[in-house]
């Protein structure tokens, strides 16, 4: 069937501040769309170029007992093979990647698992390298890894020594907020739980001495699988020695600063001698904030050693084998509420996230599922979140949009339908009477409706309520006439907070003496339209046509010492950065516009004739406030409509309305394709991405055949999108009063979800005269369906 979409986006912009405020395409848009825009491998080949590639385990933990390189070196074009034993005579040591358990390449007498890296294959070609990367030997002795319990004291203690390391004070450079665990509120319980204990103010001594009679308690489990990042542009670098042991790196980086570190330390040289270049990516999500390290290394290492330019575009299936994804995680609840009036008087929720052979990434995204576990609900006395990390053999698990959020939120919304059903009231009205209220404290510290922290939640969900109704008439309706397929309706609200102070985006700008304009910030492009956002604003302040402005490559040379781009707030940031930067400009060009009567391109031509310096830097620092952590939250109201084929347990999305707060938008066309490029991708994490791993640690879902991301016939048949109009963000932080966008609505395909939840759940009324509660596990392929329909061959005979 022919796919519908629409949209409201009136009242989400602001003209008078155009062209900042306004909707707008990308600046490179119709070179993406043409194919003639440029990535990474698509730098022209040099005549002595030499490409990479990794080998790794292909099977079976346990430990390295030995590695022969001798048929590799067969191969013809291979120049090298490249083992953690020349690192070490190289360099020292063998490099680590941002995190001490993840090395570059594992050694004899290590314990490796699936994907463990072990050489690095050098040939003349990409398919000798390839060729050779698969001709090296090893042998494991194979031998079963226990899960590790990681200690998060541990964790903080390393970060903060990290910090304060005088001869290598950048080594936690761009990290992000990798540990999330030194905040207000969160504590570390047994050298192993990260906690978060939350009574309701004026309510700290209360005892739940309350009538057994009127409570209603329910408990249950989430469960999700690993969802890998499968960006279009697999992990790619390509290196170049330049003169005076430089080494310059195009890398498909979200992360250029800690590239620029972990590149610097695996050399041993300067960070003055490592400039990492970012054009563009082809999709990040998350992974190369950290799992893109191994290939600039590796790159580096054989641009440095060998002298010869070097790149690396890694094969799809290597790819999968070898880097994580988001972490698996198995979350427990369990709440209690007022049986008559409905009202949540205690949620508690304990999260178990598995990393990987590394924990740094783990930990962070376990402190942010805890942070947001509240979602918009409040727990009248208590709310209590627990959860920990667990080592796994396996590749590195990292951060993917909307890093342990996700997994919170689905938890939460599972939960407020299971009490609704146990109340045996519709969902919607128990979402309703356990909303936070203007004046409420959460349980992280913020209050909402004070300090500019607005709650659009109520108007969103007014907006939207009608609509649900009428679905719900629509839904049952079709049930009852219609025996093999049935239809379920859900609505889901979110609440994401952000804090801008873990943000510290860089910018510079030139004005040239013919008016062009040229700036470059810390942030990434990875295809959420930051350039364009940048451009934008820079225009807006200077006050010059937008044609005037070009965004730069992004580079460690002109803007060092960058966090990380990702958790939707470096748009915003690298934006203030500009505005910042641009104000300092259009101050000393004021008194020559005068005098040329605002003409833009006169005014600078004489500014530069009076060789006034039309440069400028400046730095996105908001301050950290330990008394109120998050700045804003951008809200949204999603509302689904799924059918599930009984018989064969196929879902199909009929159709999706989401009604989202982004303030008054950066740019609401970009937002708009951020919100439906974020709800698409979890619904594959919902539906369809289902990563099996056999017990020998092998990656059955390891190519685009076996592994399903989200695919033309798995888009919702209709899909309406509106930004709440008129509505300013009120911080005092905002960057034009604008909120971040990307991660946000992700959460909202929850919706799609608990859809399906509720058509099975009919379904198993009329085929078993079922209706206990039951679990749906995540992703739910159309076998888990069929199997949860309780379907028997007897319901087959018409």
């Amino acid at each position: 069937p022919v796919t519908q979409s629409s949209n409201n986006l009136l009242g989400a912009s602001d003209i008078l501040r155009a062209p900042a405020n306004t909707p707008r395409p990308k600046l490179t848009a119709r070179l993406q769309a043409s194919g003639e825009a440029t990535y990474c491998s698509d730098l022209p080949l040099a005549n002595n170029e030499v490409y990479c590639h990794f080998a790794f385990v292909q099977s079976t933990a346990g430990t390295l007992a030995s590695i022969c390189t001798r048929k590799a070196l067969r191969v013809p074009g291979v120049v090298a093979v490249l083992t953690a034993q020349d690192l070490v005579q190289q360099y020292g040591h063998v490099a680590t990647l941002g995190d001490p358990d993840d090395s570059l390449l594992w050694n004899v007498d290590d314990p490796v698992f699936v994907g463990a890296r072990i050489a690095i294959a050098v040939a003349e070609t990409y398919e000798a390298a390839i060729e050779a990367a698969r001709a090296v030997t090893y042998c494991v002795d194979a031998q079963a890894y226990e899960p590790q319990y990681v200690d998060p004291t541990e964790a903080i203690a390393q970060h903060y020594a990290e910090r304060q390391d005088k001869k290598n004070p950048s080594s936690v450079a761009g990290k992000w907020r990798r540990i999330g665990l030194p905040k207000q509120g969160l504590k570390v319980v047994d050298n192993r739980d990260v906690v978060l204990e939350f009574k309701q103010q004026g309510k700290e001594d209360q005892e739940l001495e309350l009538d057994v009679l009127g409570l209603t308690t329910v408990a249950g489990v989430v469960c999700n699988d690993t969802q890998k990042h499968f960006t279009l542009e697999t992990h790619s670098c390509r290196s170049l020695p330049v003169e005076d042991g430089v080494i310059e790196v195009w890398s498909s980086s979200q992360n250029n600063s800690l590239a620029q570190t972990v590149i610097a330390l695996g050399l041993n040289k300067p960070e003055s001698k490592v400039c990492v270049k970012v054009k563009r990516i082809g999709g990040g999500f998350g992974s190369k904030l950290s799992l893109h390290l191994a290939v600039a290394t590796a790159t580096s290492i054989v641009a440095d050693i060998f002298q010869r330019p070097a790149r690396n575009h890694a094969e799809r299936r290597d790819d999968q084998h070898v880097t994580g994804g988001r972490e698996s995680c198995h979350s427990r609840y369990a709440l209690t509420a007022n049986t008559k009036t409905m009202k949540l008087l205690t949620y508690t929720v304990d999260f178990e996230l598995t990393s990987g052979v590394a924990s740094g990434d783990g930990m962070g995204d376990l402190g942010m599922a805890i942070a947001w576990s509240d979602n918009c609900y409040k727990a009248n006395l208590l709310h209590y979140a627990t959860g920990r990390t667990m080592k796994t053999p396996a590749p590195r698990n990292t951060s993917m949009r909307s890093p342990g959020v996700l997994q919170s939120h689905a938890t939460h919304e599972v939960a407020m339908v299971h009490l609704a059903h146990a109340l045996k009231q519709p969902v919607h009205v128990v979402q309703e009477c356990n909303f936070y209220d203007y004046g409420d404290m959460t349980p992280y510290g913020y209050t909402l409706g004070e300090n500019g922290f607005n709650w659009t939640i109520p108007q969103l969900w007014a907006k939207q309520k009608p609509k649900y109704l009428l679905k719900l008439k629509e839904v049952e309706a079709f049930n009852a006439a219609n025996k093999f397929k049935k239809r379920g309706v859900h609505m889901s609200p979110t609440k994401f907070v952000m804090g801008l102070s873990d943000w510290k985006i860089p910018a510079f700008v030139v004005i040239f003496s013919d008016g062009s304009v040229e700036v470059t910030t810390g942030g990434c492009e990875i295809g959420q339209g930051l350039y364009v956002k940048v451009a934008q604003t820079a225009a807006h302040v200077l006050g010059c046509d937008i044609s005037y402005i070009k965004v730069g490559d992004t580079t460690t040379d002109k803007n060092p010492n960058a966090t990380g781009t990702g958790g939707s707030g470096t748009s915003e940031s690298a934006c203030n950065a500009a505005i910042l930067a641009c104000r300092q400009l259009r101050f000393k060009l004021e008194p020559y516009l005068l005098k040329n009567k605002g003409i833009w391109a006169d005014a600078v031509a004489e500014a530069t004739m009076d060789t006034v310096d039309l440069r400028a830097v400046a730095l996105n620092d908001v301050k950290y406030d330990p008394d109120q952590q998050f700045d804003y939250a951008t809200y949204g109201v999603g509302i689904a409509e799924v059918e599930v084929d009984v018989l064969t347990g196929e879902v199909s999305i009929v159709d999706v309305d989401v009604a989202m707060d982004q303030g008054t938008s950066l740019n609401a066309e970009i937002d708009l394709g951020q919100l439906e490029g974020g709800y698409v991708i979890a619904l594959g994490f919902y539906f369809t991405e289902k990563n099996d791993v056999a017990p020998d640690g092998t990656q059955t879902a390891d190519g685009t055949w076996e592994y399903k991301p989200p695919m033309v016939a798995d888009l919702p048949l209709k899909m309406h999108t509106s930004f709440l109009p008129l509505a300013p963000n009120p911080s005092p932080v905002a960057v034009l009063n604008s909120k971040a966008s990307g991660e946000p609505p992700m959460q909202l395909a929850s919706s799609a979800f608990l859809a399906a939840h509720a058509a099975i759940r009919e379904a198993r009324k009329a085929f078993a005269n079922n209706d206990d509660w039951f679990d749906l596990p995540i992703p739910a392929t159309p076998m888990d369906v069929r199997k949860a329909c309780c379907l028997t061959d007897a319901n087959l005979f018409i």
